[in-house]
């Protein structure tokens, strides 16, 4: 083998290499901003939930109250028109 022969195996080598890796640094950049999102938006997704229990449980308890002043409600009427007896007509 001649020099240049030598020399253009070791090119082809060095540019087979950086074609191969460009690609794979591209694919790890890649791989590390999703997972970091990932991790965010799984940060995002559980106080998203956490909060939305505390809304649930709020308007659970703002529910039983109006339950409560409903029933009280129903006994005022039922009382009230106990008290109303329907004239007789002679």
């Amino acid at each position: 083998m001649q020099e240049w022969d030598v020399f253009g195996v070791i090119a082809s080598l060095a540019a087979l290499f950086a074609l191969m890796i460009a690609p794979i640094v591209k694919l790890t950049r890649a791989i590390t901003r999703l997972t970091a999102a990932m991790e965010n938006m799984e940060k995002s997704v559980d106080e998203l939930s956490a909060r939305n229990r505390a809304a649930h449980e709020d308007l659970w308890r703002h529910e039983h109250g109006q339950d409560k002043t409903l029933g009280d409600h129903e006994t005022r009427l039922r009382v009230i028109e106990s008290d109303r007896r329907p004239q007789r007509r002679s």
